[in-house]
């Protein structure tokens, strides 16, 4: 492990919390949004992610950036600072806010940002805290970005993929030779036959004066709108709400990053969500399927009976339900859209 540094040279754990979960609907609302579901364990996934952090011994902060409407829901959690952006606008604009207010107190931290709706089995835990230090060290004695990628179990297409160079640094990290959108899945299959390649989870750290130079250079427009705010001369609402892969790291040069072999998930929808909260159980309750196949159902007041059908997605709270192929779970959002569109509020 890293020694801790001294206060003028901190490292700073950030979650990021500002995901809607618009795919997760109506699992996630805005009373509840989905960093405040649980899975797998009987805390949220916002506070398996700062336990997670806080497992590593070199950070000296946990601190969280969001929106501040959803600074209610952080009364319950103890954190050390919290970075809180007017309006949400992407990941973008919440990494560079939160390192602009880093570098103003201490210009040599190190930054290590992890989304909160990622899913690691707690029995992870020490490994995932590994590869973080491992992660920071290189980062900062380099001055780069590195990036944690997993090493792909299955031809997923619902994850961007980095494909990494033969061109490796200290510690069997390796520089990001290419950034892979979401492949198809004939394009998927041939990505998990490369050994170079691996699923992007999000998860990276750099000397937070090397992620503002890598904004000013590659997001100017978002680094100028966010310094305009700060200095009181311009609205958050202008700042542009692109994520951050998009506005600087697909983009830059001095990207690194560490092949790591933890369980990870990201928790993006209700097909994801739902598989993982029956991965242990051999069936899952009240339900009962009579030639039907291959379903996820949470429905937890009823009985739910399925006859004749396959591969569907069932959800139910106290005033909606939800019923799609698992092929076509990521138009749940679409849903969404529409109860905006038509100002059912209610539903939210």
């Amino acid at each position: 492990m890293i020694a801790k540094t001294s206060p003028e040279n901190m490292i700073y754990g950030v979650v990021l919390a500002g995901g809607s979960g618009e795919r997760l609907w109506p699992l996630s609302r805005a009373s509840k949004p989905k960093q405040l579901l649980t899975l797998g364990s009987d805390k949220t996934l916002l506070e398996q992610s700062l336990a997670r952090l806080r497992s590593v011994d070199s950070i000296d902060s946990v601190c969280v950036t969001s929106a501040k409407t959803f600074l209610p829901h952080l009364a319950q959690y103890e954190v050390d600072r919290i970075f809180a952006e007017p309006v949400a606008r992407n990941t973008g604009p919440a990494i560079l806010y939160s390192c602009l207010k880093i570098y103003e107190k201490n210009p040599d931290a190190v930054a290590v940002f992890s989304p909160a709706d990622a899913y690691i089995p707690d029995e992870d835990t020490n490994l995932f805290s590994n590869y973080v230090a491992r992660m920071i060290q290189f980062a900062r004695e380099r001055a780069c970005i590195t990036l944690m990628g997993v090493q792909p179990t299955y031809a997923a297409i619902g994850y961007g993929y980095i494909e990494y160079s033969d061109m490796r640094g200290k510690d069997s990290i390796f520089k990001v030779h290419q950034f892979r959108e979401k492949p198809s899945k004939e394009l998927a299959q041939t990505y998990i036959q490369q050994s170079n390649m691996l699923w992007n989870i999000g998860m990276f750290a750099a000397p937070v004066s090397v992620f503002i130079e890598e904004f000013k250079q590659h997001a100017p427009d978002m680094f100028q709108a966010m310094q305009a705010y700060m200095s009181g001369d311009g609205l958050y609402e202008d700042v542009p709400s692109v994520a951050v892969d998009y506005a600087v790291i697909e983009k830059s040069e001095n990207s690194w990053v560490l092949p790591v072999d933890f369980s990870w998930c990201d928790v993006g929808n209700l097909e994801m969500f739902l598989s993982i909260k029956y991965s242990q159980a051999k069936e899952m309750p009240n339900v009962i399927q009579v030639n039907a196949h291959n379903s996820l159902v949470e429905v937890p007041k009823k009985l739910v009976a399925l006859i004749g059908v396959d591969d569907l997605c069932v959800v139910e709270t106290d005033d909606a339900l939800v019923i799609t192929k698992r092929s076509e779970v990521e138009k749940v959002r679409e849903v969404v859209g529409q109860l905006k569109k038509n100002k059912q509020v209610e539903y939210l």
